[in-house]
């Protein structure tokens, strides 16, 4: 068991013990991946090594079309003084024909809060990848600006502070942009609603 006394001195400990997780090959894929259970093997035993446990305290989903939407807020605690804790924003998605949509959704969400709140290298780099995306693709359903508008919206409302609110804000920036796109009414009703949040939580910090 760890002698750091908060949750923040933990993890850093936690971090030393890990750094790297390998990409792994699926059967039927022809490229490799991070998989979830890779990711919670290797990061679930040095966070207990370390006194810290974790679990969703917050999700919402919806879906479109075939594709499962999963917005969740992963919380990481100190266990000898559970009101040490830390939250960490995320979102995934899913996509898939039956029933299996949610559950990779929130796999997919859980995958990146682990990684992020460790700073893990993956060998994955988002800003050297480039994909183009056909317009006629089925396996893409339309995006749903109003269903994506919702969903934002509803998560700005459980935001407890300034720091998470600004961190919701750049896990959707992407998706604020496409309802831009598709919709300036609801993009304004977006910006508008994260206003009136920053102003409350702003009010009640200065009380």
């Amino acid at each position: 068991m760890s002698s750091a006394k908060n949750v923040h001195q933990r993890l850093a400990m936690a971090m030393g013990d890990v750094d790297y997780i390998q990409k792994e090959k699926k059967q039927g894929m022809n490229y490799t991946i991070v998989s979830h259970d890779a990711v919670t093997a290797k990061v679930r035993p040095v966070l207990l090594k370390h006194g810290i446990v974790y679990y969703p305290v917050r999700c919402e989903h919806t879906h479109n079309g075939n594709r499962a939407e999963c917005s969740l807020t992963v919380r990481f605690v100190n266990i000898d003084e559970p009101s040490d804790f830390f939250d960490v924003p995320t979102f995934g998605y899913g996509i898939d024909t039956q029933d299996k949509g949610p559950g990779k959704a929130m796999s997919y969400a859980v995958k990146y809060a682990l990684l992020k709140a460790l700073g893990l290298e993956t060998g994955d780099d988002p800003d050297t990848e480039s994909v183009d995306y056909s317009k006629a693709d089925p396996h893409i359903p339309p995006f749903n600006a109003q269903a994506a508008a919702d969903r934002i919206k509803n998560s700005i409302e459980l935001q407890y502070d300034g720091a998470s609110l600004k961190t919701l804000y750049k896990h959707e920036e992407r998706c604020i942009g496409d309802i831009e796109r598709a919709d300036k009414k609801l993009h304004a009703e977006v910006l508008a609603a994260f206003a009136a949040r920053k102003q409350v939580i702003t009010q009640k910090e200065v009380a």
